[in-house]
Order: C-alpha cells, then structure tokens, then sequence
C-alpha cells in the first residue's frame, strides 16, 4: 500500500527539519511526502528544497490557513492511505508507518488512529502529557471523545467519497472532519495501543484563551454541519475529557 504524508508549514524552519527526517527515516518503502507551504520567509522554503527529490511533490504559495493548506496537500496525494504531520510534530520511531499499513492490510478498515505524546517545544524527550486514545464505540463522540488528529490515519477513498477539511472552520475543522468521517459516515476504524506522534506543546487550537473559546464554537457548529443532535453535555465534556486523557508526569 502506497502512503502519502503531507506536512503544512508556514514560518517554521526551527522544527521542520526535525518532521521531514522523522518521515524520511521511516523503515516503509513506498511513502509519497508532499510538503505544502504557505508562503514562507523564515527560510522553511530553502531547508524544503536542500531535500531535494527525497520530497516527492512541493508547493510553496499562499492559502487561507492551515486547513486550506491540507486539502490542497491532499489533492495532491496518490496513495491508498494518507497521513498528516504537522510541521512541529515528528514519529517516535521509524516504524510507525510500516505499522500503520500492517493494521490496515490485517483489519481492512477505512482508518486507523494511536496515541499521542505532548513534549516540551525545547526538550522533545521531556513527556509532559500522553494522549491515551483508547478503544472507539459509537457513544464516545457523545462523551466528548475524538482521537488524536495527527494520529488518525484514512483512506484515500474516504476523502474522495465523504469530502476533506471543512475550510469554513478555522479551528475546529479536524474535529468536524473525524466527526463527519466516524460518526456520521460510519467508516470503519480500528485503534492500534501504541504511540505514534509527538507534539510539542501549544496547538493552534489551544494557544490562547480566545482560541479555545472559539474552538468550542466550532465545536458545536461541527455538529450542526452534520445534521447530528449532540447530548447536553457533550460539548461540556469535550474539554473535560481532555483532562482525563492526558496523564500528568
């Protein structure tokens, strides 16, 4: 199975060279990495072209942010599976891919997802939180539950069939998205109890007060886009959740 990888970056160049090597490292020989950039001027664009052909598409072009900018990595994919690494994240080993198709080829399912380690931005081998997924039954979404986006690799087909990011939303289109593909569509999903990713610290979504408020405005709206009728207390223990998901150190 052919795997593409797509990392968005826009003024990065600190970490991204560490989430290109960790996709170039993976022990899994047909990986398709396309690198779609907004428009930087940091020099993220010149560390993407000393990579040369080991990156196989790249565009560098200005987007309507982070979400526009993954569907048009998308678009541009040609494998049977599509993974997404966000430009500070990076794999914890160089077997996740090859593991990822292995569940894939042995469960045949639309989608597989894992776990997640939060690290500290200077200090990547410093864990402050982990994202322990668990096992998905369909009340979980009800409960506030969503699987780690960076983790949550699909089927190509899927996008082509239920559609990609939601550009609409601008903090809250992954949610919308894994929303409209698990619940609404009901595509089929098997969990793999191993870490993937690592992220550092300080998401979009997350970096600000505002930005959370906001984030769970979309939340809602993810709903009503998809004609689904969450709990009373669905949107309530969305955050909460996350309290019991992330394990302190």
């Amino acid at each position: 199975m052919k795997v593409s990888i797509i990392t968005v970056v826009y003024q990065n160049r600190e970490f991204l060279s560490n989430a290109i090597d960790s996709v170039l490292g993976q022990v899994y020989d047909d990986i398709e990495y396309i690198v779609v950039d907004g428009g930087s001027k940091d020099g993220s664009v010149e560390l993407i072209k000393s990579y040369g052909d080991k990156i196989s598409k790249f565009i560098s072009e200005s987007d309507d942010g982070m979400y526009d900018a993954l569907n048009k990595g998308i678009s541009m994919a040609t494998g049977d599976i599509i993974a997404l690494l966000n430009s500070d994240d990076f794999y914890v080993n160089r077997f996740v891919i090859s593991q990822a198709v292995e569940a894939f080829k042995k469960y045949n399912c639309d989608a597989i997802y894992g776990n997640l380690y939060y690290v500290n931005n200077s200090q990547v081998e410093k864990i402050i939180r982990t994202w322990d997924a668990g096992i998905y039954n369909s009340s979980n979404f009800y409960k506030g539950w969503m699987p780690p986006h960076p983790t949550f690799y699909v089927k190509r087909e899927v996008y082509e069939k239920y559609g990609s990011f939601n550009t609409k939303l601008k903090y809250a289109a992954d949610y919308e998205l894994m929303l409209r593909f698990i619940l609404k569509h009901k595509i089929s999903l098997h969990y793999i109890p191993k870490f993937f990713i690592k992220m550092r610290v300080g998401g979009k979504s997350n970096r600000t007060l505002l930005n959370r408020i906001l984030a769970n405005v979309e939340d809602r709206k993810a709903w009503q886009i998809n004609e689904i009728k969450p709990r009373f207390y669905t949107l309530l223990f969305k955050p909460l959740s996350k309290i019991l998901q992330y394990r302190l150190f």
